[in-house]
């Protein structure tokens, strides 16, 4: 091989390596915002089901009127 392959080779290994590590940075980066949109939407199921329990519980039909 001659010295200009050599060259060529390592440059597009260099080129892979960081192509590999910026990829590797944004999968993980993705990774961490999926596993807060996955903590946020069970905190958000929690408050929803409270809130149709207490929409339950709350029956308008049984209230007497401030008028009377």
């Amino acid at each position: 091989m001659t010295d200009k392959k050599i060259i060529d080779l390592e440059t597009r290994i260099a080129f892979l390596e960081d192509s590999v590590d910026a990829l590797n940075k944004l999968v993980y980066q993705q990774s961490k915002e999926i596993s807060d949109y996955q903590e946020a939407l069970r905190t958000m199921s929690k408050h929803m089901k409270q809130v149709q329990s207490d929409i339950e519980e709350f029956k308008p039909q049984d209230e007497v009127p401030p008028h009377y």
